[in-house]
């Protein structure tokens, strides 16, 4: 009776063992490059330029991928694939990340240790824990829904700035955008008086669980007789996503923070969905 008792749980935990070893063996790993002396895996979305554009079809290459491995095999030699693209162009964009030509568009691999941000290629040791959750949060909204974030992490503000001169240079200029008509120091100010509010003078919204800075083309900037008296530099409109919100199911809201002039201290000076 004793070793029945001893055996019947180690038999139990053998067949879980052989149960999560066979599923894990029938998994295939995700599409993986392996090139200059790495290996990428595809980040499932398109490959983009500085510009924030995906990158044109007849774009320079840097090579083609000449071999292929089993799908459940990590590519180990230049030039390897684990899954069908035998002849397939790659461009070479970071340290750590290549784009892979797929019929007429570009795909995105990284390596294990490199980040993107809209074109711009980061280390995961050079930002905090925070912007890479940001990140897999950023990636998950659709391209619409991405393309109405005008937040850019703080690690990489410096690099989108740089590349918006560039781009500035080459092109017509254009009207300074009201997230980039504020410093690195104006914009941490009005954050944190936008959580603040929805913390302290507004505790029944339990604080802040997002916020991003509205698009710069955002219809609410030209709001008549309130955003719409306020020139770039002197006002910033945030969407937030609030803890009591968040958990009813209720939609982001919007804060808009301004100022009379440069000198001015912020102000909340509207706020609702």
């Amino acid at each position: 009776m004793i070793k029945a008792w001893i055996l019947l749980p180690l038999a139990a935990l053998a067949a879980c063992c052989s149960a999560c070893a066979a599923r894990g063996g029938s998994e295939p790993l995700p599409q993986m490059i392996y090139i200059e002396n790495t290996c990428l895996s595809s980040a499932g979305r398109p490959a983009v330029g500085q510009d924030q554009h995906p990158l044109a079809p007849d774009t320079e290459t840097d090579g083609a991928i000449s071999g292929q491995v089993s799908e459940n095999e990590r590519p180990k030699e230049n030039g390897q694939a684990n899954f069908p693209c035998t002849g397939s162009p790659y461009v070479l964009l970071a340290d750590g990340a290549a784009a892979l030509k797929q019929g007429d568009a570009y795909t995105l691999f990284l390596s294990d240790d490199t980040v993107e941000y809209e074109g711009i290629y980061k280390k995961k040791s050079e930002v905090s824990e925070k912007t890479l959750e940001w990140l897999e949060f950023y990636y998950s909204l659709s391209e619409d829904e991405r393309l109405a974030i005008s937040m850019v992490p703080s690690e990489f503000i410096p690099d989108v700035r740089s590349a918006s001169v560039a781009s500035a240079s080459e092109t017509s200029s254009s009207p300074v955008s009201y997230t980039d008509a504020l410093t690195e120091d104006e914009l941490a100010q009005t954050e944190a008086l936008a959580m603040y509010y929805f913390t302290e003078e507004v505790p029944s919204f339990e604080g802040v669980d997002q916020i991003y800075p509205v698009s710069s083309d955002d219809i609410l900037y030209q709001n008549a007789g309130l955003e719409g008296e306020y020139d770039p530099g002197n006002i910033i409109i945030y969407r937030v996503l609030t803890v009591r919100d968040r958990r009813d199911g209720s939609p982001f809201r919007f804060i808009s923070i301004a100022r009379n002039t440069k000198s001015g201290d912020w102000k909340v000076i509207n706020s609702g969905y």
